[in-house]
């Protein structure tokens, strides 16, 4: 059906719903095959792109698409941003700002966050991820998110700022909360406060670095200049935002998704648990496959035209990533799992400028995870009849409880100071 003003394909489509949630693959795969370009009129009206080399595009262009976010906590005015139906709170930054300003900070960041830099984090990860099954080895149960797959993406994180790694499910839950709940929910409104009291924290240890300088991220950016000039507080709390997000729930996401495929594919879990060097490929094929970032929105600056659909300066359109990721003119079987699939050109982590920043950090938190799974609970069977999942998938595609049980096991007896 198109729409007789404008040609606009129209589509029924609504990503937040729990329907999208529990059939989205389905629901992308009739998109793609009959419009993988199509207008929904829900949340005001945007685009959906499906199609691989529709995304790239658009990814490709930040000047014709824009990723800039603003909001005004006092009147709640918000504009553009990466999120539909908007998020009010405040923008991430580099994701959600434009060049020339995201190159300044993209720069600033990439150092702490670069392949070298992060392989220095991995005894930090393992040695964590040891001490958090060691909590629950022993009684022979445990919930993988409570347990496992949410707090140790939210300890390495938090270690790399410098926070104190006891609070980290102050920082944790929110943040999985905010992804998680739809936003008409009171829930969503309870998680915004949690986020609330985040930037509140933040503004704590920044100045706390400003008295007694510390070698870690937040005394990092204290200590930065860009353009000759320090970072105001504001900009620095947005930074920290991005990585603390794009750390803590996604890779929680991914990790869920993975225990509950190999729950039932036992051939690869024993083909990653014999060969624990397979994990970095495979990594990146259970990224494409679950697709952790559902999709993110652009804004449309100017009139384009996308695949013989014309749209307009002010609109909006979202990305679906998880339909790009297995559009079959890319990818051999691409609902189909391969452990060993190589090359994998995935946009799991997004694509063009705003590539996720934290990208190596969420591999590495991976690898941490699943050797201790692999290598502690390899009988570990999942109680699919109390799992739950997110009610909206519309930025993140994870879990909220994944309940298990497996033969009891010895502590390692850790130390991680937590």
């Amino acid at each position: 059906m198109a729409d007789s003003n404008t040609d606009r394909p129209i589509i029924q489509f609504n990503h937040e719903t729990r329907e999208h949630a529990t059939d989205w693959p389905e629901e992308f795969r009739d998109l793609h095959a009959r419009c993988p370009l199509g207008w929904t009129e829900e949340h005001g009206g945007f685009w959906v792109a499906t199609k691989y080399e529709d995304v790239l595009a658009i990814t490709r262009d930040p000047q014709t698409f824009s990723s800039a976010k603003t909001f005004d906590p006092e009147t709640g005015e918000l504009k553009g941003g990466l999120a539909i139906p908007p998020v009010p709170n405040p923008r991430s930054i580099p994701i959600e700002v434009d060049p020339p300003e995201w190159e300044k900070y993209r720069r600033l960041i990439n150092p702490k966050l670069g392949p070298g830099a992060v392989e220095k984090m991995r005894p930090d990860a393992q040695r964590l991820a040891a001490a958090l099954v060691d909590r629950f080895i022993e009684k022979g149960s445990c919930d993988f998110v409570d347990e496992l797959t949410s707090p140790l993406p939210a300890l390495v994180t938090m270690k790399f700022f410098g926070l104190r790694l006891d609070e980290f499910e102050k920082f944790a839950n929110p943040l999985h909360k905010v992804y998680a709940i739809p936003r008409h929910l009171p829930e969503f409104q309870e998680a915004l406060q949690g986020l609330a009291w985040m930037q509140d924290r933040l503004s704590e240890e920044i100045e706390s670095r400003r008295r007694e300088p510390k070698d870690d991220f937040i005394g990092y950016l204290v200590a930065a200049r860009v353009d000759g000039e320090p970072l105001p507080d504001d900009i620095m709390r947005e930074i920290f935002f991005n990585v603390m997000a794009g750390g803590v729930d996604t890779t929680t996401a991914l990790t869920s998704n993975v225990l509950l495929y190999l729950d039932e594919h036992h051939e690869d879990r024993r083909r990653l648990a014999e060969n624990l060097e397979m994990l970095p490929v495979a990594c990146e094929e259970f990224v494409r496959y679950f697709s952790p970032i559902h999709g993110f929105a652009r804004n449309v600056t100017q009139d384009v035209t996308v695949s013989g659909c014309t749209m307009k300066a002010g609109e909006r359109v979202f990305l679906a990533y998880s339909a790009a990721n297995r559009d079959e003119d890319n990818f051999d079987k691409p609902n189909e799992v391969d452990i060993a699939r190589f090359p994998n050109r995935h946009m799991g982590f997004g694509a063009g400028i705003h590539r996720c920043v934290g990208s190596f950090v969420a591999r590495l938190m991976f690898e941490a995870m699943m050797r201790e799974v692999l290598t502690r609970l390899p009988d570990y069977k999942i109680d699919r009849s109390n799992i739950l999942q997110y009610q909206s998938i519309a930025a993140i595609n994870g879990w909220i409880k994944v309940p298990a049980t497996f033969t009891p096991g010895p502590r390692v007896g850790v130390d991680a100071g937590f």
